[in-house]
């Protein structure tokens, strides 16, 4: 009903006023053109937010925050680009300072390429990279490389962030470089042991990671996802 009114009233504008409508219409027609491109710029901004994901969480012990973690996934296409940043400072029978960083690659879901850098009191202690080369995974550390034959990685520790293990029961560990197992215990919630006797344990809400427990050998900690 609107829209016939109002295209009545624009006939009777043009009939009376033939030169006025004239510009009215290039007017409206501009009008037009600049609230089409505001809002495909808009829906643009909203496709590219969802393909990008962020997660923040406060590290805490005996519930004190001691630092913070991040964690960046990036889709794009086939590829997704996962990055992780971690500053952590704990006094207590002695202190120690822990930064990080941990990157992966991914291609049409499979591991391309991947990083782990740490620095503990602000000495170098971790320095790794995987590739995958000519059906191989280059792996480099301190300086030396070795060949990973007949593997491929879908699902390495970054992931587990922002991909609940629902269907999977080993995950790749870039620091030690070799697979883990998953321990299920109850529903979202989900237990990793390491090679240096430390473990943590995940629960996850709506596919993403909300906390986890790390249990090392001289200290234990949490992590929760910032709301």
């Amino acid at each position: 009903m609107i829209p016939a009114i109002i295209v009545m009233l624009m006939r009777r504008y043009q009939k009376n006023n033939p030169q006025q409508f004239v510009i009215l219409k290039t007017k409206l027609f501009y009008a037009a053109k600049i609230l089409f491109l505001i809002t495909a710029a808009c829906i643009l901004v909203l496709i590219v937010r969802a393909q990008e994901k962020n997660l923040e969480y406060a590290v805490k012990r005996n519930g004190s925050k001691i630092g913070k973690m991040s964690v960046k996934e990036i889709k794009e296409d086939n590829r997704i680009s996962l990055r992780l940043q971690s500053d952590i400072k704990v006094s207590f029978i002695f202190s120690f300072s822990a930064k990080g960083i941990e990157e992966a690659n991914y291609d049409n879901g499979m591991l391309i390429y991947s990083s782990v850098y740490q620095k503990f009191n602000g000495n170098e202690r971790v320095n790794k990279q995987i590739r995958y080369v000519n059906d191989a995974y280059v792996i480099k550390s301190n300086g030396k490389e070795e060949r990973l034959n007949n593997v491929k990685i879908y699902y390495n520790l970054l992931c587990i962030y922002s991909h609940e293990p629902l269907s999977t029961a080993f995950i790749f560990s870039d620091r030690f470089q070799q697979f883990l197992s998953i321990q299920k215990l109850e529903e979202h919630h989900y237990k990793i042991k390491f090679p240096d006797g430390s473990a943590n344990e995940y629960w996850f809400e709506n596919g993403v990671c909300k906390k986890i427990g790390i249990d090392h050998s001289f200290y234990s900690a949490t992590m929760e996802l910032n709301q």
